[in-house]
């Protein structure tokens, strides 16, 4: 009896799709993009202001948080331009600040794109075995928009990246490192410390490396600001701007996902002939929208240490979801802040290839075709928020299957020809 027609079809799809070759292919293609496309923006205004951050930092550390703090008291809102990383950012970028004037800003970016590139680099050759994931690892990494995003902007999410991927690999083997890095990455930004969720299994060795590396790194950085302007950081600006509310189309909170779509928050947009415009929902139901948001937020931790222990407690994968939770929890999120997602993705995106989890993979690229355009160009912005989520409960349900840390019965000798088991 002949096969249905829908069974005929996606056969020849499947061994289509577990082809290395298009794979690089589809690589190289974000990968030219990536490059054309911040090779062609000379505007970046994030770069410049950690960069005079940096400046202030080596000659007037009192000025570092000025303008920020000032901007905040006046208008309730985190500014678009002006630091509110802790110290640690503006003395990493104290030495490009050093550079001629024309050079800082490209010299930063590609700095941070570089760190990015290793970080990744890290997580891709402990991770993947076999042609294929390698292909597909790289596909996804370079395709990913907060990746663009970051570099685009000049951020400094690239060095974190480096420094938590940096964790992720070392979590195994050498919990006193992995705990060093990942508080040097904390010491940059914040949200790295959620990585102590893998160190169940080791936790003594890594907290005394995170603390001991964090706190020394943040105690170097706030020596030229003294007691008094580190206090000056954490109540006039870090306090602060975790209250601020979002009013941009281009951050995307949980808050905001409720807030817009319940509480009756106004939000604009973009329209395809560059004007903007203010959108609301007819609904304005302010006080379910607040519960649901501490609600969301509480299952998603919830989700995040049950899937950590579902996994056996896997400290790469654990590390992994505490840093994923950075890029859910903050209240303020542009598109580049969702970063933290990726080393996630990837780690379970090569497991589902190894296990042949194709409804995973598809979980996985709905989530990612949510992010294909920027938020202020969809008609409701928080299509992102709903595709980081979906993205990190694929990543949750995927947590038995790091439970096992031997190698998949036959995988050994399916690594030199590339295959990949098509259910």
């Amino acid at each position: 009896m002949a096969a249905p027609y829908h069974a005929r079809v996606a056969l020849p799809l499947r061994q289509v799709a577990v082809r290395p070759l298009l794979w690089w292919l589809v690589a190289s293609v974000f990968l030219v993009r990536d490059v054309v496309g911040n090779l062609l923006t000379s505007y970046r205004p994030d770069a410049a202001s950690v960069i005079e951050a940096g400046h202030r930092w080596l000659t007037d550390p009192v000025a570092i948080y000025a303008d920020t703090a000032k901007h905040l008291a006046e208008t309730g809102l985190v500014p678009v331009t002006g630091l509110i990383r802790p110290p640690a950012a503006a003395m990493l970028a104290a030495p490009f600040s050093l550079l001629p004037g024309t050079w800082q800003v490209p010299a930063w970016t590609v700095a941070d794109a570089v760190a990015a590139g290793i970080g990744l680099l890290l997580v891709q050759r402990y991770v993947t075995r076999m042609p294929l994931e390698r292909a597909v690892f790289w596909a996804v990494a370079l395709y990913c928009p907060p990746l663009y995003a970051e570099v685009n902007a000049g951020q400094i999410g690239g060095f974190v990246l480096l420094f938590a991927c940096g964790g992720l690999v070392a979590a195994e083997r050498r919990p006193g490192l992995a705990g060093a890095l990942a508080g040097a990455a904390a010491s940059l930004k914040l949200y790295p410390a959620l990585m102590a969720l893998g160190a169940r299994a080791r936790w003594r060795p890594f907290l005394i490396g995170a603390i001991a590396i964090g706190g020394l790194i943040t105690l170097l950085a706030c020596i030229p600001l003294g007691a008094g302007g580190a206090w000056f950081y954490v109540t006039n600006v870090l306090l602060p701007s975790l209250r601020a509310p979002n009013p941009d189309c281009s951050q995307t909170s949980i808050a905001t996902l409720f807030g817009r779509s319940l509480g009756g928050d106004p939000y604009p947009i973009i329209e395809p002939n560059d004007s903007i415009t203010t959108l609301q929902s007819p609904l304005h139901l302010g006080t379910l929208a607040a519960v649901l948001t501490v609600v969301a937020l509480a299952a998603v931790v919830i989700a995040a240490v049950a899937a950590a222990r579902a996994s056996g407690w896997n400290p790469t994968y654990g590390m992994a979801l505490g840093l994923a939770l950075g890029g859910l929890l903050p209240g303020e999120l542009n598109t580049y802040q969702y970063l933290p997602l990726l080393p996630l993705i990837l780690l379970v995106t090569v497991k589902a290839i190894r296990n042949g989890r194709w409804k995973q993979l598809t979980g996985i690229a709905i989530g990612l075709l949510l992010w294909l355009r920027q938020p202020c160009l969809l008609p409701f912005p928080n299509l992102w928020t709903v595709g980081a989520l979906i993205l990190f409960g694929v990543c949750v349900v995927a947590a038995r299957d790091f439970r096992s840390r031997a190698p998949l019965a036959g995988e050994v000798a399916r690594r030199a020809e590339g295959e990949v088991r098509v259910p």
